[in-house]
């Protein structure tokens, strides 16, 4: 088996982390952060969350010397319960298909950034997060 495939994959994803976040076994959304080049701490890092069945969205930190991980998720949460707010209204008799108790529990984790890493807070909120891209 060629190595260029696994060269080509590294180069593609150096700086990325992603995570599968899972609910009694189910899979409900997806964790995924976009760190600043090596060597450039004080940029900003991206996360993308996305509860399955609802738009995606995007928080971020910049600077150095803290947890930018759940600083991002923290803002991130602020626009996923905006997205889940908005769903709520358009499928008000529908909401079964959201996870509807999985999901608030859920933004209340990730918008925890009181010291404790955000797969932490996810996981004493009794989910399971999994790192599929290190």
């Amino acid at each position: 088996m060629s190595s260029t495939i696994y060269e080509a994959f590294d180069s593609a994803f150096a700086q990325v982390s992603a995570y599968a976040v899972l609910k009694d076994g189910e899979h409900v959304a997806n964790v995924s952060f976009k760190h600043p080049p090596r060597g450039h701490g004080e940029r900003r890092l991206t996360v993308f969350v996305h509860w399955i069945g609802l738009e995606m969205v995007k928080g971020w930190a910049g600077g150095c010397g803290y947890d930018k991980k759940t600083a991002a998720c923290s803002a991130a949460s602020r626009r996923l319960a905006a997205v889940w707010e908005a769903a709520k209204k358009e499928n008000s008799g529908n909401l079964d298909r959201f996870y509807p108790k999985q999901i608030d529990a859920f933004i209340a984790a990730i918008a925890k950034d009181e010291g404790h890493y955000w797969n932490n807070q996810l996981e004493s909120a009794g989910f399971t997060v999994l790192n599929v891209i290190a």
